[in-house]
């Protein structure tokens, strides 16, 4: 995964989320990253996100069942944010 590499193994470190003694990914970094769950969860995640200020949120569709169903929903739920 991108995150071992040094470039990001360090960005990722300074932010907080170093690589464990293992060489693994701590769960507090994927945590940090992906928002799932209904669209309830989703909802409350991105709300809270951009209170923080942020000033950029990419987001990226993970489909589960239906591909198109899904991205239409998502962007409707942004929309409403």
């Amino acid at each position: 995964m991108l995150a071992k590499l040094p470039f990001y193994a360090k960005m990722f470190a300074d932010a907080g989320f170093p690589l464990t003694a293992g060489q693994t990914i701590p769960d507090s970094l994927v945590d940090s990253l992906v928002v799932s769950g209904n669209e309830g969860k989703v909802t409350t995640r991105l709300t809270e996100l951009l209170a923080t200020g942020l000033d950029e949120l990419m987001a990226v569709l993970v489909p589960v069942i239906d591909a198109d169903d899904e991205l239409r929903r998502l962007m409707h739920l942004i929309g409403q944010l």
